[in-house]
């Protein structure tokens, strides 16, 4: 049984399900057993791609091969299988295979990625997860089998948590992943490791308003080469970044705690609440005040 890929300017792009189920523009997430789709096209699937989805594949049962850069890699049950948006992937399966397959809209991937590097890292290349009796692997297969539990009940705040249930799946697999030594990856770049070890100490010390020399010498480092790093890697500056950290807290604080906005400047490090306000604008485009009357009206609160 052969199974090549065709040219790669041949090979389609695919948007899941529409054509068969009819569902709105607005579809984000869809959930089916494995052997639903795959016995429709004899337990194999030419490659494609889906530029616009990510598909997580929790194999229960059975064996088979995926698709990646031009061969065939094994799997076996249990195991998950990610597919990320854009990759070229195809399938053969045993007909014994079971599970289910999830796929959703890429934006909801991204926006993971977006804020931690290491699933951002993880969710570059197609990858099988293999699951082991670990306590984290249990975990990751039940966060699986949470999403497709969710899509058959109708009860009260379903998309909210679907929302909820696909990141933390996604987070899961991802722990997985990283927890087996065999796909650690090697840090090469020195500069990556000062980067973390950066993200590490901001993390700890963004409400305390240190200056960049505090890090720099921390790292054993001249706040000039800090700089030259941070910039090289992520296109900020160390005070955008710590910036960065302190927004993210703020807004967090403003949309999900009652604190008065003074008081969450004073969490922050701002002795001066104008100060705050000034800085808040700078990066928002709006007050303290008026970013949290704005975020609670569309959150309907």
């Amino acid at each position: 049984m052969t199974l090549n890929a065709p040219p790669s300017a041949d090979i389609p792009d695919y948007r899941l399900y529409r054509e068969r189920t009819g569902e709105s523009g607005d579809f984000w997430l869809h959930c089916e057993t494995i052997p639903e789709r795959t016995r429709l096209h004899k337990w194999e699937i030419a490659a494609h791609r889906h530029p616009a989805l990510f598909q997580m594949f929790h194999v229960t049962a059975g064996t088979g091969e995926v698709f990646q850069d031009g061969a065939f890699r094994p799997f076996a049950a249990p195991c998950i299988l990610f597919i990320p948006p854009g990759a070229v992937h195809g399938f053969r399966f045993t007909r014994d295979v079971d599970g289910r397959v999830v796929t959703a809209l890429a934006d909801r991937l991204q926006g993971l990625s977006a804020t931690d590097r290491q699933i951002a890292s993880f969710a570059r290349a197609v990858r099988i997860v293999a699951l082991a009796e670990t306590a984290r692997d249990a975990q990751a297969a039940e966060s699986q089998q949470r999403i497709a539990r969710e899509m058959d009940d109708p009860s009260i705040g379903r998309t909210i948590a679907l929302e909820a249930i696909v990141a933390i799946a996604i987070v899961d697999l991802a722990r997985a992943w990283t927890a087996d030594a065999r796909h650690l990856e090697p840090i090469v770049d020195r500069g990556q490791a000062r980067l973390e070890a950066l993200e590490s100490l901001v993390a700890v010390h963004f409400r305390d308003r240190r200056a960049v020399a505090f890090y720099a010498e921390r790292l054993g480092l001249s706040a000039a080469h800090l700089n030259r790093i941070v910039r090289d890697a992520t296109g900020l500056s160390v005070q955008a970044m710590i910036a960065r950290r302190i927004l993210e807290a703020a807004r967090r604080d403003l949309v999900f705690t009652p604190t008065p906005v003074n008081r969450i400047a004073e969490s922050l490090g701002f002795a001066d609440p104008a100060y705050f306000n000034r800085f808040f604008r700078r990066q928002t485009g709006m007050t303290p005040g008026a970013f949290r009357d704005a975020e609670r009206r569309r959150l309907g609160g």
